[in-house]
């Protein structure tokens, strides 16, 4: 009977995956995966780096899938923006209402979902603690309501 452990996603990681009898498999962010190989002297092929690429600036979140020496490919993932986001947040707009976006997303993707969903600004690569500092800063200045 195979050995397998699951190894659980986290935003520090930003991958997760199984060790199964000795072998390592992860899936992630292309950054965190990337690092998983290069651990065992392996790189990224040219393949995997234009690929990760073009699902980002196509707003999509590329999906890296590798072992702990070889990446084996990567799965393309993609947001549905909802129909009538923009003509809304062109409405806040108008309103005085900034609209920011903050994502876990690599910086590609997130500015090609900020722009297709016409949102003013957006932070990428948002860890939770990053998220929770960027709301308490925009309440400092005053441009959230409080509790």
């Amino acid at each position: 009977m195979p050995q397998a452990e699951f190894v659980p996603f986290t935003a520090q990681t930003r991958m997760s995956g199984l060790n199964v009898n000795g072998d390592m498999y992860r899936k992630g962010a292309a950054e965190s995966v990337r690092q998983f190989v290069a651990q065992s002297g392996a790189s990224f092929p040219s393949e995997i780096n234009e690929s990760v690429e073009k699902i980002s600036r196509a707003g999509g979140t590329p999906l890296v899938v590798a072992t702990a020496t070889k990446a084996l490919g990567v799965i393309y993932l993609k947001d549905i923006v909802k129909q009538g986001l923009p003509d809304r947040f062109q409405r806040f707009r108008a309103m005085g209402i900034k609209t920011v976006m903050i994502t876990g997303d690599n910086p590609l993707t997130a500015a090609a979902i900020a722009k297709e969903a016409g949102v003013d600004d957006f932070l990428a690569q948002a860890t939770p603690e990053a998220k929770l500092a960027l709301l308490k800063k925009e309440q400092a200045a005053g441009h959230m309501g409080g509790e």
